[in-house]
């Protein structure tokens, strides 16, 4: 086929394809948290409460604040993500009130979830309207599917929660 057939023949099909199918809905974000997340890969506690194997040196304060995020991203923009959240990644290590962090991710989901650990709901609100974690939520949201979060103040539980027990508190906010 000569070159100009080629390019006369699609354009006959791309108005069709513009014109008849109807747009890519987004999925919604509980439709993202359904995926299966059986790939999930984590890295153990990090931070002033923990050990260098990720295990606690005391029981926790009570009581504490826990925060959670997942984001879902398309494969093609995993690295534009990935590059807007390490400086924050780095620097919720050097924030005064956070007890530890965890982070884990899904490449089969395109997932990536963090567990946080505050004193208090000052530390951790210091940290999130701060200068490197504002700017990476501003510049990062264009890399997502779609991106939930929520915080609880802990009273009973002096251990980190589970990584099943913040799906279901995102699940439960979400419901």
């Amino acid at each position: 086929m000569q070159p100009r057939t080629a390019f006369y023949a699609l354009s006959l099909l791309l108005p069709a394809c513009d014109q008849d199918d109807p747009p890519q809905e987004e999925p919604t974000i509980a439709e993202l948290a359904a995926c299966d997340e059986s790939d999930m890969q984590f890295v153990p506690f990090m931070g002033p409460a923990f050990d260098e194997n990720g295990e606690l040196v005391a029981p926790l304060p009570l009581p504490h604040l826990v925060a959670t995020t997942v984001g879902w991203h398309a494969p093609e923009q995993r690295e534009a993500l990935e590059a807007e959240t390490a400086a924050p990644t780095m620097d919720v290590f050097t924030h005064d009130g956070l007890l530890g962090a965890s982070f884990g991710w899904s490449d089969k989901c395109g997932s990536a979830r963090t567990i946080t650990l505050w004193r208090d709901d000052a530390a951790r609100m210091k940290f999130v309207f701060g200068t490197v974690h504002s700017k990476a939520v501003k510049n990062g949201l264009k890399h997502t599917k779609g991106w939930e979060t929520t915080h609880w103040s802990e009273t009973a539980a002096d251990k980190p929660p589970a990584w099943d027990d913040v799906r279901r508190r995102l699940n439960d906010v979400r419901q």
